[in-house]
């Protein structure tokens, strides 16, 4: 499910790792281990899910499902894993995705509905928005999209299906699709049973049901118990010199400063601060990043380096980062891989379409 947004003037912290300074220092090779517990958190292990969209199995298997079958879209071609997909950590590899009308499967896609901006991996969004200071017991996640201007993952959900260049196309109405949408489902007697058993209460295939499905099972592609979690818990031997020096040069030069917590973002909008080719974007996350190039909101750099090194003599914001810090940061990023995460993909979809839509 692609991001895209509205192109307007605006600023930001940044979007791949924004180093604002803090004082302190680039190039100190401080190898000394801290206590780092007012900056970063380990991910949890179980996602939280919201009140009003309880966790249930069937629901999740339902989500799963639909993420995968083109029948969400206008022209019944274009599937959520069009442009998250997991062979490219659940996201699709390219600087800007193709959309409605393409054909073929990350780099190798091609089409002319081509979104304005960089799509995110759907990796972790089940805890977007966490900090080290909020408890996930009520915790629901939010804002989404670059430009934060949805509040929860299941009206993100209904986004990319409304959107033409995503996957609505041009042969429906916006304001028609979702019901659209539902009559093809209630048609297909496998959805009607599974979302009998995945909403019990109501039995009902509608638009709201249908985007707390896909929500629910985008909840479950989570990449805890990384290096660095293990570290935070505990195990300081799991770290190598050079990643804690890393580590505290990332602190040291002010990257932290957005990029905290458990996700290491604090999913805001930084005013003030720097301008991004007039675009409005959050603090990304920078977990399983070696997973998820090319980098920034326009993915514009290739390689990790390429994306750390572009904060170097930056006059925009106070940036305390030189050529000597750029290969250890880089080196402590890579302990938040983790190569664990769900990849799975269903052989076949109710609808009877190509799973996936047309990516192969």
């Amino acid at each position: 499910m692609k991001r895209i947004q509205v192109g307007f003037i605006a600023v930001t912290c940044a979007s791949l790792i924004g180093c604002g300074g803090n004082g302190g220092g680039g190039g100190e090779n401080d190898p000394q281990v801290r206590d780092y517990s007012d900056t970063f958190t380990a991910l949890l292990s179980t996602p939280p899910y919201p009140m009003t969209n309880p966790y249930n199995e069937v629901k999740e298997q339902l989500g799963e499902l639909l993420f995968w079958d083109p029948i969400l879209s206008g022209d019944q071609n274009t599937s959520c894993a069009s442009c998250h997909h997991p062979d490219f950590g659940w996201a699709d590899g390219r600087r800007f995705s193709i959309g409605s009308d393409g054909i073929g499967l990350g780099p190798a896609r091609f089409g002319s509905e081509i979104t304005p901006i960089h799509s995110p991996t759907i990796m972790n969004v089940a805890f977007t928005g966490t900090t080290v200071n909020k408890s996930t017991n009520s915790f629901v996640s939010g804002g989404y999209f670059w430009d934060l201007r949805v509040d929860t993952l299941e009206k993100q959900a209904e986004g990319p299906i409304k959107n033409p260049i995503e996957m609505l196309g041009y042969n429906i109405a916006e304001a028609d699709i979702m019901a659209a949408v539902v009559n093809r489902l209630k048609a297909i007697p496998e959805y009607v049973g599974l979302f009998q058993q995945a909403f019990p209460e109501t039995k009902a295939i509608n638009s709201e049901n249908i985007t707390k499905a896909l929500a629910t099972f985008e909840r479950k592609i989570i990449t805890p118990n990384s290096r660095f979690d293990q570290f935070l818990a505990g195990d300081q031997t799991v770290l190598t010199q050079q990643e804690v020096i890393g580590l505290n040069k990332f602190i040291d030069s002010g990257c932290a400063r957005c990029h905290s917590g458990p996700m290491l973002s604090d999913n805001a909008i930084h005013l003030g601060e720097a301008i991004i080719n007039d675009v409005v974007v959050r603090t990304p996350s920078l977990r399983n990043i070696s997973f998820t190039a090319p980098y920034m909101h326009d993915g514009s750099r290739p390689r990790l380096i390429d994306a750390i090194a572009d904060y170097e003599n930056r006059g925009d914001i106070d940036v305390n980062i030189d050529d000597d810090d750029f290969n250890d940061i880089a080196v402590f990023l890579r302990t938040l891989d983790t190569s664990t995460f769900y990849k799975g993909k269903p052989d076949v979809v109710p609808s009877g379409l190509t799973v996936g839509g047309d990516i192969y």
